[in-house]
């Protein structure tokens, strides 16, 4: 399950906005069809809060995570799925620059575990 964290965000985010937000990003995942993920439930979206004030907005950083290495995750759809999560937030942040990483996960190279 992908877990997607944006970082950065301006301080002053209220839980509405937050909400569309992650709305969007979830609608921009699941249109990256070879991925294969119908919604909200088939990944976690963060939103950490920043310890410092200093600059948020002004750089947006995008982190996925644990989005599992499959043979049809080419680079060509990682970065595709970039493009998309990128494009979310710059339309609520078009101020702002924005960057998104994906990191894959081989579980044969790092550790998982989950409980259900």
């Amino acid at each position: 399950m992908p877990v997607i964290k944006v970082q950065c965000l301006p301080a002053d985010q209220t839980e509405e906005n937050l909400r569309r937000l992650h709305e969007e990003i979830v609608d921009g995942v699941v249109s990256v069809r070879e991925l294969g993920l119908r919604d909200q439930n088939d990944m976690t979206c963060l939103f950490p809060p920043d310890l410092m004030k200093y600059g948020l907005g002004e750089e947006i950083i995008v982190e996925v995570t644990g989005l599992y290495e499959k043979p049809e995750r080419t680079l060509e759809v990682r970065n595709k799925l970039a493009q998309r999560i990128g494009e979310a937030v710059k339309a609520f942040y078009p101020q702002a620059k924005v960057e998104v990483f994906i990191h894959p996960f081989n579980p044969e190279v790092g550790g998982f575990w989950k409980a259900d």
